[in-house]
């Protein structure tokens, strides 16, 4: 490359035609047919190893991305990793090294989604533009299930916290099924689970450390969305139905309304005691969980109904 300048103070860049046609012709000189090209210089890519964030890199933004934007620190190795080992990687706290950035999925871009979850390692490649500053992307698909276990009602009505159930299980033929059968829980909540089932209405169906499998829908203030249809339903507290005196019982149940447990008796048969002379009923209490599933039928309950006299 040369200069040409027509102001002393000036210096000017200019384009050397005869010089970038003989560095050009020197990339592409050869010593034979099957000989590689030499190159003046070797190829360089920005990559990096980075961890999803759960919050936004300022501290006076609360909000994450709605797309497939995510918030990303850079990350190294663990210290004492070993070279045959695990990757396990660590953000980067290095002055000068440490970066949080922005990142976009190229796996979620067409559908404009945001289905990972804070904690997740990807490997971000940096793309320049001709003009403008550069981006940051990488390509990690994203699940479509997962396992949830359901650890506590959440504030709204159908809404549960949880936490997802991840590795691998190395559950047998034999015995009986004892989650979470190998498979490691979260250590705190890091899942808000949605139950289809309880759609528009109030309060909460689903047993507390019940499991369930569901379908990741979005994340939400670190917490990956989880919606699920329907679990193993609540016995605790339940509704009691059961009149008394010669008053018809008011007391009515429902799914929608109470969500609650129930328990109702039920007269199953009603027998005639020729020898004692006594008229009987037979009774069973017939509970339901909250989600109007049968769990369990009592043994028969025996009710004297009449002891007729003779008339004198």
């Amino acid at each position: 490359m040369s200069q040409a300048s027509d102001n002393p103070l000036r210096i000017v860049p200019r384009l050397d035609a005869s010089e970038s046609l003989q560095q050009l012709a020197s990339e592409l000189a050869v010593e034979g047919i099957a000989s590689p090209r030499p190159r003046s210089r070797p190829a360089w890519v920005e990559q990096f190893t980075a961890i999803i964030r759960t919050r936004p890199c300022a501290s006076n933004q609360s909000n994450d991305y709605p797309d497939a934007r995510y918030y990303v620190d850079r990350a190294i190795p663990q210290d004492g990793s070993l070279s045959s080992g695990p990757l396990a990687p660590q953000v980067d706290t290095l002055p000068g090294v440490e970066q949080c950035l922005t990142a976009t999925n190229l796996a979620e871009l067409a559908g404009n989604t945001h289905l990972l979850s804070p904690g997740t390692v990807v490997q971000v490649f940096a793309l320049y533009p001709r003009s403008g500053s550069k981006q940051f992307v990488f390509n990690q698909p994203t699940p479509d299930t997962a396992v949830v276990e359901i650890t506590g009602a959440a504030a709204g009505g159908g809404k549960y916290n949880g936490r997802l159930v991840t590795g691998v299980s190395g559950a047998a033929a034999s015995g009986n099924l004892a989650m979470p059968e190998g498979m490691s829980v979260a250590g705190t909540d890091n899942a808000l689970v949605l139950n289809e089932e309880e759609d528009q209405e109030s309060g909460h169906r689903l047993a507390i450390g019940a499991y369930a499998v569901g379908r990741i829908v979005g994340t939400s203030a670190g917490l990956t969305i989880v919606m699920i249809r329907g679990a193993p339903g609540s016995t605790s507290g339940p509704t009691t139905l059961a009149g008394s005196g010669v008053s018809a019982d008011s007391t009515s149940w429902s799914r929608v309304s109470n969500g609650t447990p129930v328990t109702a008796s039920i007269q199953t048969r009603t027998l005639w005691d020729s020898v004692g002379g006594v008229l009987y009923a037979y009774l069973r209490n017939f509970t339901f969980d909250a989600r109007g599933v049968l769990v369990s039928i009592s043994g028969e309950a025996q009710v004297t109904v009449d002891i007729p006299t003779e008339c004198e």
